[in-house]
C-alpha cells in the first residue's frame, strides 16, 4: 500500500470514529427542512443557527454574543426567537447539560421575551442547552 492511500485510509477512520462519536461535532452542516433555527434578535431577525441534535452547552457553539471577557462568542444566553421547522420540536433548557428551567416548543416563538420564564421573567436570553426531536 502507497503511502498516499495508507494516509487517506487513516484520515478516513479517524472522520468515521470522529463523526461517530456524537456531541457537537455533529453540530455541522444541517439540512435545510431539519430542526430548529435560533434567532438573536426577536421576530426571527439578526443572526441564526440552524440546530438539528441535541446541544448540552450552548457556550460550546460560536455565535454573535460575548460574555464580556476574552472567550469566543457563542449562543449561549444569547436566544431572543426561535423557529421550528415542520415535524420538529425541541425542549430548551436554561442551564447547561439539560437543567434548569425548561420551555418545550413545537411551534415558532418569535418573541422570548413573551414567555413567562424564570430568568428575568421570561426565556429571552436566557437558554443555555437544548434537545432537537423530530415529532
Amino acid at each position: 500500500m502507497t503511502s498516499h492511500r495508507r494516509s487517506a485510509l487513516l484520515l478516513g477512520l479517524v472522520w468515521l470514529v470522529d463523526g461517530c462519536s456524537g456531541g457537537l461535532d455533529r453540530l455541522g452542516p444541517t439540512a435545510i427542512d431539519e430542526g430548529v433555527v435560533l434567532y438573536v434578535h426577536a421576530n426571527f431577525v439578526g443572526s441564526s443557527q440552524q440546530i438539528a441534535t441535541d446541544v448540552p452547552d450552548l457556550s460550546a457553539v460560536e455565535g454573535p454574543c460575548g460574555g464580556g471577557d476574552e472567550s469566543s462568542p457563542t449562543w449561549n444566553d444569547c436566544v431572543s426567537s426561535i423557529r421550528v421547522l415542520p415535524g420538529w420540536g425541541a425542549t430548551l433548557y436554561g442551564d447547561k447539560r439539560f437543567k434548569g428551567a425548561t420551555l418545550t416548543v413545537t411551534a415558532d416563538v418569535p418573541d422570548l421575551k413573551a414567555v413567562t420564564g424564570e430568568c428575568s421573567r421570561s426565556f429571552n436570553d436566557c437558554l443555555s442547552s437544548i434537545k432537537v426531536y423530530r415529532r
